[in-house]
C-alpha cells in the first residue's frame, strides 16, 4: 500500500511540475465547451443567426415599390438591405433593370453553406410583392440560380482537415516515442542532420495528408457528385493544404520537445485549430466573437481555398497564404530543432 501511494505521489508531483499540461488539463474542457456554448446559445437565440441578404437592382424605374418592401420586411433571421455583387453576403436578390408589369421577373441565389435559405428567399420575394403591388397583383416571377449541395460541398473540404490533423499528429508522436529510444542518435551517428530529418518528416507527413485529402474529395465527387468548378485550382488548395498540416505538425513536435508533452498538447491544439477553423462547424454559423480567428488560420485558409476552387471562386490568395504558413512553420519547426535534447 506504502508503495502505491508513493508511487501516486510522485506521478502527482510530476503532473503539477509540467504548467503547460496542468492548464490544458483543467482550462481546455472548459474552453471547448464555452466554444460549443456560445453556438447553441447563438444558434437558438431569435437574432443570433442571421442572413446578410443583398438587393441588386436599378435604383429607379418599376422595381422601386418591391425593394422597398424587400427592405421594410428586414428583421429576425434576415437582414435584407441594397448593395452590390461585390458586397460579402449570405444571398443575393437580383432585379433586373427590365422589371415592370409585364416582366416581373427576379431572381434569388443563397450563398449560405445551410439548406433552407433559397426558401427564406422565396417566401420573402412573395410577402414583399403582395406588399408592394396590393392594387395590380402582379405575379412576381422567382428563378433560383442557387448552386445545389452547398453544405456538403463545404464540408467536403472542411472534414479532411480535422483528420489530416489527428492522422499526423499520432505519426509525430509515434517518431518522437521513437526518437527517445535512440533512433534520433543513430541517425545522428550516420551523418544525417537535424534539420534533414525534419525536412523529411515534413515530406512524409505531406504525402499522407495529399493522399487523405485526395482520398476524401475523390470519394465526395464520386459518390456524392460533388463536381469542383476549378479542378486545377482544387488539386492547387489540395496540395498547399496538405503541405500546411505536416509542417504544423512538425514544428508543434519541435516546439514540444517531449513526446509526454507533446501527447499532451496535440489533442487540445489540434480540436482548437479544427473548431475555430471551420472544420467542425462551419464559420458562418458561429457568433463573430469566434469566426474572427479562422481569417488567420491555416486551417481557415485551407477550408477556403478548396472551397473557392469547389465553387469556382478566387482561390489563389488561399493557397499563397497557406504557401507561405508552411514557410514560417518549417523556419519554427529548424529553430526549435536546435535547442531539442535530441539533434
Amino acid at each position: 500500500m506504502r508503495v502505491m501511494i508513493v508511487s501516486a505521489l510522485t506521478l502527482l508531483r510530476a503532473f503539477g511540475r509540467d504548467r503547460a499540461v496542468v492548464a490544458l488539463a483543467f482550462v481546455a474542457p472548459l474552453t471547448f465547451f464555452s466554444l460549443l456554448g456560445l453556438f447553441y446559445r447563438h444558434l437558438d437565440a431569435p437574432e443570433g443567426m442571421r442572413f446578410r441578404i443583398a438587393i441588386v437592382s436599378p435604383q429607379s424605374g418599376a422595381s422601386e415599390p418591391l425593394v422597398a418592401a424587400l427592405v421594410a420586411r428586414s428583421g429576425g433571421r434576415l437582414d435584407v438591405r441594397r448593395a452590390d455583387r461585390s458586397t460579402e453576403r449570405d444571398g443575393v436578390i437580383t432585379i433586373d433593370d427590365a422589371f415592370d408589369a409585364h416582366s416581373p421577373a427576379v431572381n434569388i441565389e443563397s450563398l449560405a453553406p445551410l439548406p433552407g435559405i433559397g426558401d427564406a428567399l422565396r417566401q420573402l420575394v412573395a410577402a414583399a410583392s403582395a406588399d408592394a403591388f396590393a392594387a395590380d397583383n402582379p405575379c412576381v416571377m422567382v428563378t433560383d440560380s442557387t448552386v445545389e449541395g452547398r453544405l456538403l460541398r463545404r464540408n467536403a473540404a472542411a472534414i479532411p482537415v480535422m483528420f489530416i490533423l489527428f492522422a499526423l499528429s499520432s505519426l509525430a508522436g509515434r517518431g518522437m516515442g521513437d526518437d527517445e529510444t535512440g533512433l534520433a542518435e543513430r541517425l545522428r551517428s550516420l551523418g544525417i542532420s537535424r534539420s534533414r530529418r525534419t525536412f523529411a518528416r515534413v515530406i512524409a507527413m505531406a504525402t499522407i495528408a495529399a493522399v487523405q485529402m485526395g482520398m476524401t474529395l475523390a470519394f465526395a465527387i464520386l459518390v456524392f457528385g460533388v463536381t469542383p468548378i476549378s479542378p486545377l485550382g482544387l488539386v492547387a488548395a489540395s496540395l498547399a493544404s496538405a503541405v500546411a498540416c505536416a509542417s504544423f505538425v512538425v514544428a508543434l513536435t519541435e516546439c514540444c520537445a517531449t513526446r509526454a508533452r507533446f501527447a499532451a498538447v496535440a489533442p487540445v491544439v489540434t480540436l482548437a485549430f479544427a473548431g475555430l477553423g471551420g472544420s467542425m462547424i462551419p464559420v458562418e454559423m458561429l457568433p463573430r466573437s469566434l469566426a474572427w480567428p479562422s481569417q488567420w488560420m491555416f486551417t481557415g485558409w485551407s477550408i477556403r481555398a478548396c472551397g473557392a476552387a469547389l465553387d469556382g471562386k478566387p482561390w489563389l490568395g488561399s493557397v499563397a497564404l497557406l504557401l507561405g504558413f508552411t514557410v514560417v512553420m518549417l523556419v519554427v519547426a529548424s529553430a526549435a530543432g536546435r535547442r531539442s535534447p535530441f539533434r
